[in-house]
């Protein structure tokens, strides 16, 4: 189940950036299209052909050895050799850092350590590789070697060698040249990169990447295919070993940062797209000419300048990869004149048009399916200035406060600014009808359509005419029925955002926008941006409209209730507060998905309990080759959960676990509340004060900037409750270690358990038994008495340390019978 999927183009997208196609440039291109050219067309040298023994390329955690075989070097471009391809016997080892990288690797490998041996492998890189290779080189014998039992390298020319691997090398040249451009034009290069692609004994071709421009500067996975889809698995990824100690220490600058976007845009009658772009960017750091933005495929790019000036651009084809295929988006390297020094400002003008626009029919239209519609380095705060110019018979909603609306020349011109920086912009179209809501001084306005799209089914209905008594009994009728009225609803649409608003503008913080539009989109999926929400047509259908989608009652909550309450909470955490990586992405579905729960529990706790459970069942589904979902990985691995083994990996996990973790942290906050004014013979805090207070901060101190992980822990730290402190400390290590970046999900029992009276008192025992769990994992369980038909009565929360532990509580009177999380606050198999 997914509501939406936005992803930056971090660490992990741009691991996939080594996977680029070969770039449509000009038919007269110009020097760097002609470099890119070059890069990506290398030919091996027949001049630097040798036989290598005993050679070794190491990058900190990274070891490739060339024990014994042939190495030939590519052609010099532009003065530097960049690349080579090695046949004979050779080994890379790479041991990931920690246990998460490790159980990663493993689950792709079989093994915690790469450990493999290959047979090929085709190298690219930036750095002094050619030279650090050349003390273990011999020339390769002009004469080829004549024995019975030679192998083929061994009985061929450097010539025949060349000819043999220069297809499969030329090939593979293509997937770096844009990276090795970026080197190639930077003055000084402050960067190393290797790529190794190899050819594994066991394991298959798959990728080895060294890159210190990337936060997780090694790398390692392969392209797999599953059921015709295409994946890109990231085996592991983590910072080299040097980087690793300086992981608290403040980012790098980053080369550009985009300020403000001012972009004006006409949306023709054939629902085609022409655009001018002006991105004002300030320099982090100086050195880097090559900017490389995300822009939809279908999106032609006809002209650059920056600060008045033409540069050159190169627009590239596809990017590899499942992510970034299944968003449809491009990329286009502008290429400046000379890099811009740290500080400086600078204007980028884009000129682009066309067919980005799907109309799905039923008066919508939408953007989404077909990618960036303006250039982008993906999700940044920034401010955005919108004007849109469109047929009337239209109506356009976009990102920010609407300004102005008038009519030029038969068309409608409205303007769009935006209240604050934002991390991104949209806009929809359709043929609507409005309805609105006030949640408190927030104005919701929800735009539906009087049909559906053309996609969806039509209704049948079966007709069983009266029976005549003097005719034979009349024959069923199956009938057309009339399509639903999307907008027959929209009013309870918008009275249901404008609740959730409410919910969580009292206890979380003012909601960040003056207003929230809400617009009809075709398909089962919805999307949030700052201020506007693509609803699910089938969202806007009432519950005893047949027309919904066959399921079960998950399936009529979702579409009801959920999917617009956690678009709405995405205001929030996604819209207002921004993740930090890749690797904390989670956070803000699992946030968001977690305050739209509870928005909806108050009224349906039955609905709130379903959804829940639907998450535990999820994550204990199987998958591809009888694996567990959950077994994915952690809610930490982000983008990666999605792969060949788990398809779904990343929608079961980032949001099933991720709103899972966040319900464990508020009834530990809850319980612990509740004993500890019990033990003062004070009244206990009001059920979660300690839980939204935790989020209230979290969202001031991050309105406008990144959240990470690490952020939301020491968080919830600040005021941990002693009951919550394992071994004394004020920490939740343990549970950020154990649930946040582990797989877990155990099964609780109780043994031994036994009343007693001592020195007048009344007292329970027991053990609890933490099964299918790793050893080292630690849990807060929270244990109740019951007994005489009354309601359980919670005796305090204990922390379940591995395999076995031990308690003893003081018990009530009449008490009988022990339960462990009656009222399901911990993820735990059922």
């Amino acid at each position: 189940m997914t509501f939406r999927r936005r992803v930056s183009l971090g660490s992990a997208a741009l691991l996939l950036l080594a996977a680029t196609s070969a770039a449509q440039v000009a038919s007269a291109p110009s020097p760097a299209a002609q470099l890119y050219r070059q890069l990506g067309n290398v030919r091996l040298d027949p001049q630097r052909v040798y036989t290598v023994r005993d050679a070794s390329l190491n990058r900190e955690d990274l070891h490739l050895s060339l024990n014994d075989g042939t190495l030939a070097f590519t052609e010099s471009v532009d003065g530097r050799i960049t690349g080579a391809f090695f046949e004979g016997e050779g080994e890379i080892l790479l041991s990931p850092p920690n246990q998460v990288e490790r159980a990663s690797l493993a689950r792709f490998t079989g093994a915690a350590i790469l450990n493999e041996k290959f047979s090929t492998a085709y190298f690219r890189f930036n750095d002094d590789t050619y030279e650090t290779l050349l003390p273990s080189l011999r020339p390769k014998a002009a004469v080829p070697v004549v024995a019975e039992d030679a192998e083929p390298s061994e009985s061929e020319t450097a010539a025949q060698f060349v000819e043999r691997w220069n297809p499969a090398a030329r090939t593979l040249a293509a997937t770096d040249a844009l990276r090795l451009l970026v080197t190639l034009t930077s003055s000084p290069p402050t960067n190393r990169m290797l790529h190794a692609r190899l050819s594994g004994d066991h394991l298959g071709t798959f990728d080895v990447f060294f890159d210190t421009a990337l936060s997780e500067q090694i790398s390692a996975g392969q392209m797999s295919y599953q059921e015709g889809a295409r994946f890109y698995d990231v085996w592991t990824a983590f910072p080299m070993r040097s980087r690793r100690s300086l992981q608290d220490a403040p980012p790098a600058p980053e080369p550009l940062r985009i300020a403000a976007y001012k972009i004006r845009t006409h949306v023709l009658a054939s629902h085609e797209l022409e655009a001018e772009a002006e991105l004002t960017a300030l320099a982090g750091a100086s050195g880097r000419r090559v900017l490389i933005f995300e822009l939809s495929r279908y999106l032609h790019v006809s002209s650059v300048t920056a600060d008045g000036q033409p540069v050159e651009f190169l627009q590239n084809e596809s990017l590899e990869g499942s992510e970034l295929a299944r968003r449809g988006n491009d990329v286009v390297a502008v290429v400046l004149s000379r890099p811009p020094a740290a500080g400086q400002t600078l204007t980028l003008r884009f000129v682009y048009s066309g067919a980005v626009l799907s109309e799905a029919g039923g008066g919508l239209m939408y953007v989404g399916a077909r990618g960036a519609w303006y250039p982008n380095f993906g999700p940044a705060m920034a401010d955005f200035d919108l004007e849109f110019r469109y047929p009337s018979v239209w109506t356009l909603l976009a990102t920010g406060k609407r300004v102005s609306l008038n009519t030029v020349a038969g068309e409608q011109v409205a303007r769009w600014i935006s209240e604050r920086p934002i991390p991104l912009a949209g806009f929809n179209l359709g043929q609507y009808v409005a309805s609105s809501a006030k949640a408190g001084d927030v104005q919701v306005d929800t735009y539906a359509t009087h049909a559906m799209e053309t996609a969806f089914p039509l209704r049948k209905a079966v007709i069983i005419p009266q029976p005549n008594p003097r005719a034979r009994d009349p024959l069923p009728l199956e009938v057309t029925l009339p399509p639903p009225d999307p907008a027959a609803s929209a009013h309870l649409v918008a009275e249901r955002a404008a609740r959730t608003i409410e919910f969580l503008s009292k206890r979380i913080a003012p909601f960040p926008y003056s207003s929230l539009s809400i617009s009809q989109m075709p398909g089962r999926r919805s999307q949030g941006w700052p201020g506007l929400v693509f609803l699910s047509s089938y969202a806007f259908l009432p519950a005893s409209d047949p027309s919904r989608p066959p399921g079960d009652s998950f399936d009529a909550i979702l579409y009801e209730r959920l999917m617009q309450a956690h678009e709405t909470a995405h205001q929030w955490w996604g819209d207002s507060v921004l993740w930090k990586s890749y690797r904390d992405q989670w956070v803000m579905e699992g946030l968001a998905n977690y305050c739209a729960l509870l928005a909806i529990e108050p009224e349906r706790p039955a609905d709130f309990r379903t959804v829940m459970q639907q998450y535990r069942q999820d994550l204990l589904h199987k998958s591809k080759g009888d694996l567990l979902m959950k077994d994915a990985g952690p809610v930490t691995a982000g983008v990666r959960l999605a792969s060949s083994r788990f398809p779904d990996g990343y929608d079961v996990v980032a949001y099933g676990r991720g709103t899972w973790l966040f319900h464990m942290l508020r009834h530990m906050l809850r319980d612990a509340g509740a004993l500890q004014g019990r033990a003062r013979g004070a009244r206990p805090p009001e059920g979660d004060e300690r839980f939204f207070q935790v989020l209230a901060t979290l969202h001031q101190r991050f309105r406008g900037r990144e959240l990470s992980t690490a952020d939301v822990q020491h968080a919830f730290e600040e005021d941990l409750p002693p009951a919550l402190r394992f071994e004394g400390r004020a920490s939740l290590d343990w549970f950020f270690s154990g649930w946040v970046e582990g797989t877990a999900l155990p099964r609780l029992e109780l043994k031994d358990v036994r009343f007693a009276r001592r020195t007048g008192k009344n007292v329970v025992t027991g053990t609890i038994l933490q099964k299918e769990a790793p050893d080292l994992l630690v849990t807060v369980v929270p244990v109740y008495a019951t007994g005489g038909g009354g309601r359980p009565v919670l005796l305090g929360q204990v922390f379940a340390d591995g395999p076995e532990t031990s308690f003893s509580f003081p018990a009530p009177a009449g008490a009988t019978k022990l339960l462990l999380d009656p009222y399901q606050t911990v993820l735990t198999r059922p």
